[in-house]
């Protein structure tokens, strides 16, 4: 895991050998961030049972929806951060960073999970669907989620068969974003001089927007696509670069007021709730990602620099889940499938009710810490200690 420290450019080899990348407020904001994915995945059936008792019932689904999808963005933004404040570490420290290292780290960290939960998917999810009385219908391409281009592919799922995306492999399309971004970006810092970085962050930003213009009328592409998405990945970057190489920018976190940081947090968790309401004004769909994209990046660097009113790392439980978060994202799906198996042995329904649809989703939850908790420590953890030796 990566934590609080700054790189300044006065700091010589000697001592950068010495300090750590550790960024212990980060943890916990990686467990807010699963949790507003699991919010909607987890509890959605809670308001639609509501049904037409509450007349707002149709506004807070939509809401949820869009919690949980913002909640993907942050994901992407803390990745584009830590992953190019690293890159540009080893760089200060050894005057290049080890490209091929890199590579065996992410591969190493990545693959296991991930082409678990594929063949889960493909193999051993038809069989539990059935157990529940339902048919899987698997549409989806092998092809697309080995190669890492499944985001691809549940484009093509969402506007031909929309509804049928429900295979836990359809979570997997932001890891697939992630990777084909761990594939590119080293490149493009290895072969490119330093002092034209900002100048590549900020072009991957506005092709990023000029994408979402074109596509503007497309929502599901807006959603999926990895060019879409880019443009969160590289303010991370940009964020890192300026943190490490900026004097001026990490003082100006250091000197935030805490009435100043509280304005910001709250102006942002407003627009993280209301800005699906800003989708009739027509350019919303190009500037709402990357204002919430800001937002989270802000959070990034206040936890790490700022005298902040609240920093995550004081919350034992969000920080220790934090560790877990990768396998609780790819794995919540699975627990939510083993749910509705487990309630349906043992003979207890959800359908038409609230609170059966809100147990469901708190005990969903639970085995998905669970089982997170199991795979980390007894699967994932042997390919991590591999990962240490190219650390």
């Amino acid at each position: 895991m990566l934590s609080a420290s700054c790189i300044p450019l006065s700091m010589n080899k000697e001592s950068l050998s010495n300090s750590t990348v550790f960024f212990p407020n980060l943890d916990g904001f990686r467990t807010v961030a699963f949790l507003t994915v699991f919010l909607i995945h987890g509890f959605w059936r809670c308001i639609k049972y509501l049904g037409d008792k509450y007349i707002f019932t149709e506004i807070t689904l939509r809401k949820l929806y869009h919690i949980g999808g913002i909640g993907v963005s942050a994901f992407f933004v803390l990745s584009g951060f830590l992953i190019t404040y690293l890159l540009l570490k080893e760089s200060a420290l050894k005057g290049r960073f080890n490209i091929v290292h890199f590579y065996i780290r992410r591969v190493l960290r990545i693959w296991p999970l991930y082409f678990a939960v594929i063949i889960f998917a493909f193999l051993i999810y038809p069989y539990l669907k059935s157990v529940t009385g339902h048919t899987a219908k698997i549409l989806f391409n092998p092809a697309y989620f080995f190669s890492f281009l499944s985001n691809f592919d549940i484009i093509h799922i969402e506007k031909n068969f929309p509804g049928t995306n429900t295979s836990p492999a359809g979570i997997t399309w932001s890891i697939a974003i992630e990777e084909q971004f761990y594939l590119i970006w080293p490149l493009l810092l290895y072969f490119a001089p330093r002092k034209i970085y900002p100048v590549i962050f900020i072009s991957v930003i506005m092709l990023s927007l000029i994408f979402r213009y074109v596509y503007i009328n497309d929502p599901i592409v807006l959603y999926y696509h990895s060019f879409s998405a880019c443009g969160d990945l590289a303010l991370g970057s940009l964020c890192a670069y300026y943190a490490i190489y900026s004097k001026e920018f990490k003082t100006f976190f250091e000197k935030l007021s805490r009435p100043a940081i509280m304005s910001i947090y709250a102006a942002g968790i407003l627009w993280i709730m209301y800005s699906n309401g800003v989708n009739n004004f027509y350019f919303s769909p190009v500037f709402a990602r990357l204002i919430s994209a800001l937002f989270f990046s802000f959070i990034i660097l206040e936890q790490n620099y700022s005298q902040s009113f609240y920093k995550f790392s004081k919350s034992k439980a969000l920080s220790f889940w934090g560790k877990y978060t990768y396998g609780l994202y790819l794995l919540h799906p699975i627990a939510l499938l083993l749910c509705d198996v487990l309630l349906k042995a043992c003979h207890l329904t959800y359908a038409d009710s609230f609170t059966g649809a809100l147990f469901r989703g708190f005990l969903g939850l639970g085995i998905s810490m669970l089982i997170s908790y199991l795979s980390y420590e007894y699967y994932e953890s042997h390919f991590l200690k591999i990962k240490e030796r190219f650390k």
